[in-house]
């Protein structure tokens, strides 16, 4: 009786276990497996480009693509990207006798841009191992990537609107992302932000280019600011003036239109011990003589800027006193140059030194006594021989030779041409690539202007009132 007991019990259990199985398994077939998701091949994502000034001007050298998943490293090569630049440019081809074009109306053109190198990298463009950030580095060069649109009717350069850059990987190439997916498309949104807050533009870090100045004249000037870190020591003040093609309102266009920033960067800053440099804006031309705008045939007359101009360098002094008011230097290109004549002319005994490049301040509109005045201020010229934009024997060459006569402190860089002397660029014959005779500013840029072994340089540190 107790081993039958004891068999029932265990087929009791038995037949327990297997209705519960039973159960169980009804309840996974009402919940079936879910099938495995596909795997992604496609990555979307957006774009921010850095932008560096060289010796013609600004290109934009390299797009960071943040993508909307981490990338590995080692799947990321050159070859696997395309990149086609489409910008804003002024229609040379509508100037041709039987064109039906209007030449006044700006054209969009497309461009391959030659990508250089390829890698994971931060935010900011720094390389780096995996990562949801990569970067594009893009060939440069006086011909190819410029963000500037120049316009021969207007004088002037603008930022280009619009700007884009096309990314896509090429046929056959592919990117792997850290969780395993191989990627075969990407999809970035191709519109560029240039502006200074989207934009990276390394050269301009510790700048301020927002100032703005209205004089008692009632124009307002914008204006550009660096200044070096404060030490309790007092600093040099160098004020740059811009050419024709840098006018306008956004500041960015005169600094990085001519190299300006080699002013902020770190040779310049070492040689003069630290300097505050100051760059005014107008928004029309410094050679603009009436108020209706007529700029292109003043005979030597002054500015209709002059005293805002001076206005403003008052004004900055006086609101920094580390700058050395003795130590105030003053220079500009073409356009410029014309400014900084029109400055020392009026102003002979509050500058300490000015470096004139190419200047447009006619030589039969300065008066004898005018040249008097600056006889005892260091002034060092440049400008080239060729230079077919502001003819040197109409301007510097006559100014120089009447300030040697009666015995002015004086000095000049005067060269053959301009061209290319990094090495990177060539012309079509080999050799150095030529720039027009009319840049100049390059060379003073680049620390390349000297006079009888005198570096300019670190003559102008030298200057003091």
């Amino acid at each position: 009786m107790k081993k039958r007991s004891i068999v029932l019990l265990m087929a009791s259990i038995m037949a327990m276990s297997a209705v519960g199985c039973g159960a169980s398994s009804a309840k996974a077939d009402e919940h079936p497996k879910e099938e495995p998701v596909a795997p992604v091949t496609e990555l979307s994502g957006t774009q921010t480009v850095v932008v560096m000034g060289d010796d013609w001007g600004p290109a934009v050298t390299k797009t960071i693509l943040h993508l909307d998943k981490e990338v590995e490293s080692d799947s990321v090569a050159a070859d696997a990207f395309s990149v086609a630049e489409t910008k804003e440019q002024f229609n040379f081809a509508a100037l041709a006798e039987d064109s039906e074009e209007d030449p006044s109306k700006h054209i969009e053109v497309t461009a391959d841009r030659q990508v250089t190198d390829a890698y994971t990298c931060d935010a900011q463009g720094n390389k780096s191992d995996d990562s949801e950030y990569v970067a594009l580095e893009m060939y440069y060069s006086p011909n190819d990537g410029s963000p500037f649109c120049y316009d021969i009717f207007t004088s002037q350069n603008t930022v280009c609107d619009p700007y884009t850059l096309a990314v896509s990987l090429n046929d056959g190439k592919t990117i792997s992302t850290t969780d395993g997916s191989e990627i075969t498309k990407i999809t970035v949104d191709d519109k560029i932000d240039l502006s200074l807050d989207a934009a990276i533009y390394p050269q301009l870090e510790g700048a301020d280019l927002s100032g703005t100045y209205t004089g008692e004249t009632g124009h307002t000037i914008t204006y550009g600011s660096f200044k070096p870190a404060e030490d309790g020591k007092k600093h040099p003040l160098v004020i740059w003036l811009h050419g024709a093609g840098e006018g306008g309102n956004k500041n960015e266009v005169a600094v990085l239109g001519n190299e300006v920033s080699a002013l902020y960067g770190e040779e310049f800053q070492k040689v003069m011990g630290g300097a505050y440099v100051l760059t005014p804006q107008t928004e029309t031309f410094w050679l603009q003589y009436k108020e209706d705008g007529e700029w292109g045939s003043n005979p030597g007359k002054d500015s209709i800027y002059l005293k805002d101009v001076k206005g403003l360098i008052d004004q900055y002094v006086a609101e920094n006193e580390g700058v050395d008011p003795n130590r105030i230097y003053i220079g500009g290109c073409s356009n410029g140059g014309f400014m900084t004549m029109d400055m020392i002319l009026n102003y002979p005994d509050y500058f300490a030194a000015a470096f004139p490049i190419c200047e447009a301040y006619k030589d039969s509109g300065i008066t004898d006594s005018q040249l008097k005045g600056i006889k005892d201020l260091p002034v060092w010229f440049i400008y080239a021989a060729n230079d077919d934009t502001v003819v040197p024997d109409q301007f510097e060459i006559p100014t120089i030779k009447r300030l040697q006569a009666i015995g002015a402190n004086v000095h000049t860089s005067v060269f053959d041409d301009v061209h290319d002397n990094s090495g990177r660029f060539k012309g079509e014959d080999g050799k150095a690539y030529q720039y027009m005779g009319h840049w100049s500013w390059i060379y003073f840029f680049n620390n390349e202007c000297e006079e009888d072994g005198v570096n300019l340089w670190n003559w102008l540190a030298e200057q003091s009132r």
